[in-house]
């Protein structure tokens, strides 16, 4: 019987080819077989870790529930004892208050806690944001016959007036002429404040170009007559005011309508070393001063 070569070749090839087949199949099976194993380990390593991370963030979860708890009940003992923790804690301390907007004016609360704290209230006054403006500078200029050429000039004179003899006149001659609010004024000591509360309002993009060019302006003459300054703002209100006096190093209570911020700022005033943000806002470092 003649065998054909090419049998042969047909024959061997396929021989080979099968055995590859059988070798690839082989192999793939192992694989899965191994990476199926290595998944579940996988997903069991997961599961053991996401138990463990439940437990973790109920102990976590629990020990915030006992702090929230725990500052509630100081909220709550100080708002009775507010009196007897500030008492003549202000005793031969002068303050003086500026508002720089009139939307809102708690100023008079700041006034009844410096003087409950046995303080004296150098000044309450508002400046207005007409300051910048032409006519108003070129008014001020003829009636006091003085150069006015920017806010930066008027804010000057406001600060000096604190600080002279004349100034009580001045101030009132501000006021006639509609540039600043006097709320009250300590004839006899307004000269002698050594600290300065300081209540505004901004928001919106705005905000910092407004600051530049009022609250910053006055900040900066108070701090080279070497001034304790603090500014103060209810919870309930934007932060954005607190946010740019705290980043120009000035100290901030962001809960003054509450009674651990108001005994924030007794400590403040009294010590008048501290810089700091205070309150329960994301701005604040601390939720009370000391």
């Amino acid at each position: 019987m003649n065998i054909n070569m090419k049998y042969y070749i047909v024959t061997i090839c396929a021989i080979f080819i099968a055995l590859g087949v059988g070798i690839l199949v082989g192999f793939n099976l192992n694989y899965d077989q191994a990476l199926s194993k290595q998944q579940s380990e996988v997903l069991e390593s997961f599961n053991t870790e996401f138990e463990a991370l439940k437990d973790k963030n109920k102990t976590l979860q629990s020990q915030i529930n006992d702090l929230d708890g725990n500052v509630d009940d100081l909220k709550e003992y100080i708002d009775n004892n507010i009196d007897i923790l500030t008492q003549d804690a202000l005793t031969d301390k002068n303050t003086g208050i500026i508002l720089t907007s009139d939307n809102n004016d708690y100023s008079e609360d700041i006034e009844n806690l410096i003087l409950k704290a046995n303080g004296t209230v150098s000044f309450n006054i508002m400046i207005k944001d007409n300051i910048s403006n032409e006519e108003k500078l070129a008014e001020l200029s003829k009636s006091l016959n003085k150069t006015f050429k920017s806010s930066q000039d008027i804010i000057n004179y406001i600060v000096e007036s604190l600080d002279n003899t004349k100034g009580y006149d001045q101030l009132y001659a501000l006021e006639d002429l509609g540039v600043i609010k006097i709320n009250n004024i300590n004839k006899g000591k307004y000269q002698a404040y050594d600290s300065v509360v300081l209540l505004g309002n901004l928001s919106g993009k705005d905000a910092k170009d407004k600051f530049n060019k009022k609250e910053k302006l006055i900040l900066n003459d108070l701090k080279e007559k070497n001034k304790y300054l603090v500014c103060v703002n209810q919870n309930n209100e934007d932060n954005t005011i607190l946010k740019l006096y705290s980043d120009n190093n000035i100290s901030t209570i962001g809960n003054i309508n509450e009674g651990i911020g108001k005994v924030s700022l007794i400590t403040l005033l009294k010590n008048q070393n501290i810089v700091g943000d205070y309150g329960d806002s994301d701005l604040s470092k601390k939720i009370i001063a000391y």
